[in-house]
């Protein structure tokens, strides 16, 4: 899945409106404030809290699963690509707190089946994330005949399409899944509509983060990017929706 920062790159455009436009009215100075606060509360840590907040309360954060299950489903994101500094593949920030997560669960709750779901790094690489996080797994002690690799998926709706073909092929029916808890609603929504009973799992909930401490009251360009994610997720659920994929 391809990520754009829309709401980086609208507040952007309306600073430059704001400018082009002061040359001629002078109500365009507004235009330039209230871009300016805009951009301010993208990047202000309670801001991205509470908006993170608004795709995260639809599923408490639980330190178990609140249920059984037959399976734990562990959904890819992105990894940084083998390069002459960096010869083998390695998990980025979101794919690695995810793959943690159902290490956990494996170790602390059950010892269940872990499938890893998630496609080709790009069009031209025969290296896909789920083989990634499978070797992190085994790296980490989960012995490999207990991982069942997806690795044809592009985006949540094919995470949840392909990966329940494998479920089915099983005869399972009801999986924990794992995912970050921004991200949760949009994943848990993919799967029911394949028929396939969910549990939610989240981990890295982040309006969890925000503890009013003094120094998070000062915008972060980290928090952009958490802005930018819940924007995208936002977006995700409307087209899904529209287009019947939830």
């Amino acid at each position: 899945m391809t990520y754009v920062h829309w709401g980086l790159f609208a507040l952007l455009l309306l600073l430059a409106a704001g400018e082009a436009l002061s040359f001629r009215y002078r109500r365009a100075v507004i235009v330039r404030r209230t871009a300016i606060l805009l951009l301010f509360l993208w990047a202000w840590p309670p801001s991205a809290s509470l908006f993170a907040y608004t795709l995260e309360c639809w599923y408490p954060v639980t330190r178990f699963p609140s249920g059984d299950a037959e399976a734990i489903v562990v959904l890819g994101a992105t990894i940084y690509k083998p390069d002459r500094s960096q010869p083998v593949p390695l998990l980025e920030q979101q794919a690695y707190l995810r793959c943690r997560r159902a290490l956990w669960l494996y170790r602390n709750w059950k010892s269940l089946p872990i499938v890893v779901s998630g496609g080709p790094v790009s069009a031209k690489s025969d290296l896909a994330v789920a083989d990634v996080m499978r070797d992190a797994l085994v790296e980490w002690g989960v012995p490999a005949d207990r991982i069942w690799v997806e690795r044809a998926s592009r985006s949540t709706y094919e995470n949840a399409a392909f990966t329940a073909r494998i479920l089915r092929d099983r005869n399972i029916h009801r999986v924990a899944l794992v995912t970050e808890g921004y991200h949760i609603m949009r994943s848990v929504l993919c799967f029911r509509k394949q028929k396939v009973d969910v549990i939610p799992a989240g981990c890295d909930y982040r309006y969890i983060q925000f503890e009013g401490n003094w120094n998070q009251f000062f915008p972060k360009p980290s928090m952009i990017g958490y802005n930018e994610d819940s924007l995208h997720e936002w977006v995700g659920l409307c087209w899904y929706w529209l287009s019947g994929k939830i």
